[in-house]
């Protein structure tokens, strides 16, 4: 089984515009080059057929465990549905379901395929026109990059940022999986030029999102960030 994990990395910095994303990060899921695969330490739950969720491997065992238990629909006094997904109603004692809303709720940020960092890029330093310097953006500063795992090498990867509201594309690129790096298969990275500065990482409003594929697959699911723009400095 592969693996690979990942893991957002933001801080403040003094730039010209702000980009705010969430951390991606997950195990290995049951397939290799899939949208779905997940980083280190996380497994699909298979709660049921296509239920592709990345979960601790506990998780998944405890999942298997309930699923051939055989209690559907009419819980008896102490057990609730489990409502993994649509129609799930199997009857599992509250923290399971719980357990499922959190997994869920991290699954975009377990996944292998897109994964936010920082770049860390040295100032420019002192601009000097005679006697007068401006020390405008002279220390280094960070911006947003997407790397992911578990990639033909070779293959051609399309990285869009789109617009919660009405999917409007505000940010796309392109970049090539290249062999070796983490992982037993191809790697790609790619930077947005976004300009980190202004706050947490996980602030709301989740105002963008983040989707990735590799030429003649699949999308890879939604990954909610934060996209906004602040004023030179």
């Amino acid at each position: 089984m592969l693996t690979h994990s990942g893991r957002l990395v933001a801080i403040t910095a003094s730039g010209c515009l702000a980009m705010s994303v969430l951390g991606v990060t997950g195990a290995a899921a049951e397939t290799a080059f899939a949208p779905d695969t997940c980083a280190s330490g996380y497994v699909w739950r298979g709660a049921g057929p296509s239920d592709h969720v990345c979960v601790d491997p506990s998780v998944r065992d405890r999942t298997r465990s309930e699923n051939a238990s055989g209690i559907w629909h009419a819980c008896t006094t102490g057990f609730v549905w489990r409502e993994a997904y649509a129609g799930d109603y199997r009857c599992v004692v509250p923290s399971s379901r719980t357990q499922a809303r959190r997994d869920n709720d991290s699954a975009v940020r377990r996944l292998a395929w897109v994964i936010m960092v920082k770049r860390t890029h040295a100032g420019s330093g002192p601009s000097c026109d005679g006697e007068s310097c401006s020390t405008t953006n002279e220390g280094p500063y960070q911006t947003v990059a997407v790397r992911g795992y578990y990639l033909t090498p070779g293959i051609q990867v399309t990285v869009q940022v789109k617009r919660a509201s009405d999917d409007r594309v505000l940010w796309q690129g392109r970049t090539t999986a290249q062999a070796g790096g983490n992982g037993p298969a191809g790697s790609y990275s790619v930077d947005t030029g976004r300009v980190l500065c202004g706050g947490s990482s996980f602030a709301p409003p989740l105002t963008a999102y983040v989707m990735v594929r590799g030429d003649g697959g699949q999308w890879s699911p939604r990954v909610p960030i934060a996209w906004r723009s602040c004023g030179l400095v």
